[in-house]
């Protein structure tokens, strides 16, 4: 019960700990040795698999793997509702094989060597063939050469299958957000090849004569280096503009930094910079939605307001499904003093995008100033029922109140 208890209370701290009950068989295997791999020509069926400790180690761990199940079905649903898990037809399943199993390896290359790091790894879309077929292979061969040696040396199986198995929830199968991979995800399954290290090492220096003195010196190095990497990588998170512009140094074709490096420069009034990095995720990524939204904002913190109402009807023309778009240009004509055309935008908006909060609360101002205080009461109580923590909405509706009772 305890158990049971400190894993539910760990699931809703980080539901990528729903492997654990699988992690807590591999160490039934080794070190606890609960489960022994010997031949047998008793085939183990019907009572013989009831009398097995295998059936009970798996018996035992059935609370565990129904919150397992209960988690994994509530987290797809809450981020499929968010809008972070992405179809199919953006990412088709052959796609996002190939990008798992090369995944697999380049977090063991960074696991060895850890440069060019970067907060956000874009999704190539397509890779080489070349690479998928090679990275399948690896894998195939450690796998089967692991699994071999699982009597004699079962660190090493028990190792690799903890970095297989527990990457799986974050590996991309199911696709959440816009990343290939990202490094914050490797801090459980890591310790599975740290294992293979630590026992596999210790292991081929058991009959050296020098082994401590070997150890010790390749400690002191492997640390000395790691320490002076890991140093210069704490350098990098020193503010939005350093982290940022490092990632784009450290990847390639990466829209969505582009795009957050230049909402950084716009905070600090740096707008030339700015829209240079809009135009650049926007070429990359034409249909970047954040990236023109953001454009017409650094026009508008410019006082273009001309040039940025006709840059999101550019956009609007070739494609009026943006219910960001539209929402931002009713804004600008708001300011502008154009309140029926910002209406008709903030309601397009909202056509396409139904929980819009932020539009409700748009057009509920747009409507307090054609004087349709009960239709803008409503769309305030919409924005509010939408995001029950949204202060805008709320502080209108007081406004309202108090002006109706003076």
């Amino acid at each position: 019960l305890a158990g049971v208890a400190c894993f539910m209370l760990g699931l809703m701290a980080k539901p990528m700990l729903v492997t654990l009950p699988f992690v807590l068989l591999l160490l039934d295997v080794w070190p606890l040795r609960r489960i022994r791999f010997e031949r047998s020509g008793v085939d183990e069926t019907g009572d013989n698999l009831r009398r097995s400790p295998g059936f009970w180690l798996i018996w035992e761990k059935i609370p565990l793997f129904l919150l397992t199940v209960a988690c994994s079905v509530l987290t797809f649903v809450v981020q499929q509702k968010g809008g972070a898990v992405r179809s199919l037809e953006m990412y088709p399943l052959t796609m996002r094989v190939a990008n798992a199993l090369v995944s697999y390896v380049k977090y063991i290359v960074k696991m060895i060597w850890p440069v060019d790091l970067a907060v956000f790894y874009p999704h190539p879309g397509s890779l080489p063939i070349w690479q998928v077929a090679g990275a399948g292979l690896f894998l195939a061969l450690v796998s089967v050469v692991v699994l071999r040696a699982i009597r004699r040396r079962p660190w090493f199986a028990v190792g690799w299958l903890w970095y297989a198995g527990t990457l799986v929830p974050v590996i991309g199968l199911v696709q959440i957000g816009l990343q290939a991979m990202a490094d914050r995800y490797t801090y459980v399954p890591l310790i599975g090849l740290f294992i293979m290290v630590a026992w596999g090492v210790a292991e081929l220096l058991d009959r050296w004569r020098h082994k401590e003195k070997l150890l010790t010196t390749a400690a002191i190095i492997v640390l000395a280096v790691f320490s002076t990497i890991s140093w210069r990588q704490v350098t990098y998170w020193k503010d939005s503009l350093t982290l940022y512009k490092q990632t784009l140094m450290a990847t390639s074709n990466n829209y969505v930094i582009h795009n957050n490096l230049g909402f950084s420069l716009t905070a600090r009034h740096r707008f030339e910079e700015a829209i240079a990095h809009f135009k650049a995720a926007l070429r990359i990524n034409p249909d970047y939605e954040d990236a023109s939204i953001n454009l017409g904002i650094a026009l508008l913190s410019q006082r273009k307001i001309d040039q940025c109402i006709a840059y999101y009807q550019e956009i609007l023309k070739k494609k009026p499904g943006y219910a960001g778009v539209q929402h931002n240009l009713g804004i600008v004509l708001l300011r502008n003093g154009k309140v029926e055309n910002a209406v008709f935008h903030f309601r397009e908006a909202l056509r396409l995008k139904p929980d819009y909060a932020e539009a409700y609360n748009s057009l509920g101002a747009a409507l307090v100033m054609t004087g349709k205080t009960d239709e803008a009461v409503f769309n305030f109580k919409k924005a509010l029922q939408i995001k029950p923590d949204y202060f805008e909405p709320k502080d209108n509706l007081d406004k309202l109140s108090a002006s109706k009772k003076k």
